[in-house]
């Protein structure tokens, strides 16, 4: 599944803090490194020193035993050639730093957003501010994988395992319940039918019953990851999801937070494409592993 991964740099030092991530990645799957920097046509005449460049970091990874190549590329649209070249060599993951030449603000429309929305392979998208950061945190020993309930979010379960093959980790799996949304006009009936305390009751016993089912199914789930030999917890939380998935990620030390870009229609699927994506592409201090929608990605064992 991730036989090769592809690494964009733009020749910063802040795109080079994914390398560890990377190395880390390689040596316990056996994955290929392939390096790739795009540059304008017009820095054609710089050919020499930016291959120099790229060679120097394959050389650096081959001596740390990762198999690696690289190479450049000119092209005016780096996200697109980066998205043609990962389709091209068959990639099965694209790594990159958040972070580049254009410096620690992710800017909307930038290379990384520009790859994120349209990749069809999953993403691993680094946090890091410096080397030593991202020597630290390389190794994910707790990984976030918030669900919504729908099948389509659960796609994501087969390429996490896949990605901690050879570790010890732990899966985290979050649920997060909205608030209880009463049309306007079931609130007018409920209003004209029950008095105050029954009206309260009710909501509460609404409450829990959701509360129940999450936790059921969030059980379910993990207990099928189990049988596989996964560690796994499970949570279910209550309120807003943006910022119950960031502060359970901080407060579990998860050094991972893995999400799918598919799902409910008023869940996980709005992430990539909506405020709650913002949020948590802003928010997240870790890095995130992205799974986007693509056809063809169900896999019946883990349903």
């Amino acid at each position: 599944m991730y036989e090769r991964i592809l690494v964009p740099l733009d020749g910063s030092i802040m795109a080079e803090n994914v390398l560890p991530f990377v190395e880390g990645i390689s040596k316990r799957l056996g994955s290929e490194v392939i390096l790739v920097s795009v540059f304008p046509e017009d820095k054609k005449v710089l050919d020499r020193p930016l291959r120099a460049y790229i060679e120097k970091r394959v050389s650096e990874l081959q001596a740390l035993g990762v198999k690696a190549s690289g190479m450049v590329v000119y092209g005016e649209d780096p996200a697109e050639e980066i998205l043609a070249l990962s389709e091209k060599i068959n990639a099965g993951l694209i790594a990159l730093s958040a972070y580049g030449r254009s410096g620690t603000k992710w800017r909307l429309g930038g290379v990384p957003s520009k790859i994120l929305q349209g990749t069809r392979i999953p993403l691993l998208l680094t946090r890091t501010f410096s080397f030593d950061e991202a020597m630290r945190q390389r190794e994910f020993k707790k990984i976030l994988v918030p669900l919504d309930g729908s099948k389509a979010a659960e796609d994501i379960l087969p390429y996490v395992e896949e990605f901690l093959k050879g570790s010890d980790s732990e899966i985290l799996l979050l649920h997060v319940l909205e608030s209880l949304r009463i049309p306007p006009y079931v609130e007018s009936i409920i209003e004209a039918t029950m008095e105050p305390e029954e009206r309260e009751n009710w909501k509460e016993q609404k409450e829990k019953e959701r509360l129940e089912e999450a936790q059921g199914y969030l059980k379910e789930v993990a207990d099928r990851l189990r049988e596989r030999g996964l560690k796994v917890k499970e949570t279910v939380k209550m309120g807003d999801i943006a910022e119950l998935i960031l502060s359970i990620a901080s407060e579990e030390k998860c050094d991972l937070l893995a999400i799918s870009s598919h799902g409910k229609q008023s869940g996980v699927t709005r992430w990539l494409f909506g405020d709650v994506a913002f949020k948590i592409i802003e928010g997240a201090m870790i890095p995130l592993f992205i799974l986007p929608k693509r056809k063809g990605l169900l896999f019946a064992e883990y349903h």
